[in-house]
């Protein structure tokens, strides 16, 4: 049978850290990420795992002249057609088998040559924390700052991301500030089903699995790039920024299944999942009172009819007869 995939392993497999890279179109800005973690002053020996998903400009083909360059540090996963997100995220984290675990997408890269250093080390010193991350700048397509952002990844004090953040969904930071324990040598064939069947982003599984496992520290340095591209098929390009809480209460909704199929939380989350639900009920009702329009009335009325079932479903049907005039079958 045809291969799916063509694998192009380092030289070398004595490794501390796997650098994991999903890389799709990513022609103008992949050399940009490769350089900026060839450049690391580190200690510690590592492997940079690269996912390539059939891109159709030149990143391959800069993914191979690298991987001639430094064969022993590089191991590439080359499609030989588009596989998807999850299912190239899904081989790639299959692959890592190092002690520590950090991520750079093929668009972002890092801006301290000692970011690595800073926070492998305390990880080796401080084995009760589970992962670090730290604050980045966010950038346009050219590198340029963008200031405000729409508010994501504000710069942040020191601090510790545990189990309260990972239970709300939230990110302990942006995926290039991430490195961690590597927990995925642990997981068994039924962990890594849950992880794939789970409809929640990537970055907040892996975030939440470690925040309920263990807290992750937070440094104040600024160490990475983010690049914001708003146009092709980058996820800030296809997300809808207009009114996002419908989609954030399914992220939390899923999310709360996915751990609780993990094991790491309780079956009966009935009151947490009220509490979000209600929440993001009251600032739709917020949004639909300063902005009045057709698409943030969809989006209360989708929160309110999925108040109305949840009570419904946990014996409240008077309260449904009561708003709708009838009891529903």
């Amino acid at each position: 049978m045809e291969e799916r995939y063509i694998c192009m392993a380092p030289k070398n497999d004595e490794f501390i850290v796997d650098i994991i890279m999903m890389a799709y179109n990513h022609e103008d800005y992949i050399r940009q990420a490769l350089e900026s973690i060839f450049c690391q002053q580190t200690r510690f020996s590592y492997k940079i795992i690269v996912g390539e998903d059939g891109s159709t400009d030149r990143t391959r083909d800069i993914l191979l002249e690298y991987y001639n360059k430094y064969p022993e540090k590089m191991e590439l996963i080359l499609w030989k057609k588009n596989a998807g997100m999850l299912e190239n995220e899904l081989e790639v984290l299959r692959r890592c088998r190092s002690k520590y675990v950090a991520t750079l997408e093929g668009d972002d890269y890092w801006t301290s040559p000692f970011k690595l250093e800073k926070q492998i080390r305390f990880l080796e010193e401080h084995p009760e924390y589970i992962g670090t991350c730290h604050n980045i700048r966010c950038v346009n397509e050219e590198g340029a700052l963008l200031h405000r952002d729409f508010q994501f990844f504000p710069v942040t004090e020191e601090h510790i991301y545990g189990k309260r953040q990972a239970l709300k969904g939230q990110l302990a930071g942006q995926s290039a500030s991430l490195v961690h324990r590597n927990m995925f040598r642990q997981w068994s064939e039924k962990e890594w089903d849950y992880y794939k069947e789970a409809k929640v982003n990537g970055d907040v599984k892996i975030h939440s699995v470690l925040g309920i496992l263990g807290n992750i520290y937070c440094f104040r340095d600024v160490m990475s790039d983010y690049r914001r591209t708003f146009t092709g098929d980058s996820w800030t390009a296809s997300v809808d920024w207009s009114n996002r809480l419908w989609a954030a209460y399914q992220t939390t909704y899923e999310l709360r299944k996915y751990l609780s199929f993990m094991g790491l939380i309780e079956t009966d989350m009935d009151d947490y999942a009220d509490f979000v639900l209600k929440d993001a009920l009251k600032s739709s009702v917020r949004k639909l009172l300063c902005e009045w329009n057709v698409r943030n009335l969809q989006i209360w009325w989708k929160l309110f009819w999925e108040w109305v079932k949840e009570n419904e479903r946990k014996g409240g049907r008077r309260l449904s007869i009561l708003l709708c005039g009838r009891d529903r079958k």
